[in-house]
């Protein structure tokens, strides 16, 4: 048996789009990209959809793909950093990811291999808002991420009493899929969830019998549960994910 040398090709957008109105039954199986002059038309829905999947996609929490790490230098007594100014200048970033780490000024440039770090735990809005003492001036230990309006603002407490900086793990917006010959933001092995999770969204948009959307749907649920226990298989024992809430059980 001889083996290939090469890897796989990375799918394009359109490919995967191809792939879907095929799986969805709305173009014949031998259809090939730009089949017909419905096909611009048909691939640029298809991208729409895409983008859809993708980014709701991307908010899954145990998908590393999409979690990056942000440094956001800290003002001497300066407590709220605002999204586009103070930090993620070109917005691309949805949200904050757990706890962070303060890094003390003393460490200068050097942001990984670092000496004195310590943990900025999450707390609520309402937590922050109970506060006695927001004036309080010292080393960061808490934030919130104020996500009500277009950009994301960042509360820390105390304020800072130097010119230090928290790493954060930050959820990142997932690159477009506008341009049917670019690759997608995803790793290869997502591909079969892609192409179902696509053409369930066109057979809706179809509006195909009810029975054809849920045996797609089953399966586009089915390897995502696979798909899951793939992402986490090598996640620590230890790993924690925090959520904050006034309100106890939620």
């Amino acid at each position: 048996m001889t083996i290939s040398a090469s890897v796989s090709t990375f799918p394009l957008v359109d490919e995967y789009i191809l792939s879907a109105y095929k799986k969805s039954g709305l173009v014949p199986l031998e259809a090939s990209i730009g089949f017909d002059t419905s096909w611009s038309a048909k691939a640029a829905h298809g991208r729409v959809i895409m983008n859809r999947v993708v980014e709701g996609l991307a908010i899954e929490g145990f998908i590393d793909h999409f979690v990056n790490f942000t440094l956001i230098n800290m003002v001497v007594d300066q407590s709220v950093y605002v999204q586009g100014t103070d930090f993620d200048l070109n917005l691309t970033l949805i949200n904050i990811v757990d706890s962070g780490n303060y890094i003390p000024a003393s460490n200068a440039l050097e942001t990984t291999n670092t000496v004195g770090e310590s943990p900025v735990s999450p707390m609520s809005k309402h937590a922050w808002g109970t506060l006695a003492n927001k004036s309080s001036s010292g080393r960061v230990t808490r934030y919130f991420v104020d996500l009500n309006g277009p950009l994301m603002t960042i509360h820390v407490w105390p304020r800072p009493n130097e010119t230090g900086k928290i790493r954060f793990k930050t959820h990142r917006i997932p690159g477009s899929n506008d341009v049917g010959s670019s690759n997608v933001d995803l790793k290869r092995h997502w591909g079969d969830w892609l192409v179902y999770a696509i053409a369930y969204q066109l057979m809706t948009d179809a509006k195909l019998p009810l029975d054809e959307r849920q045996i797609c749907r089953e399966d586009r649920d089915a390897i995502m549960a696979r798909m899951k226990a793939y992402e986490t298989s090598n996640e620590p024992v230890d790993a924690i994910f925090n959520h904050v809430s006034p309100w106890q059980n939620f």
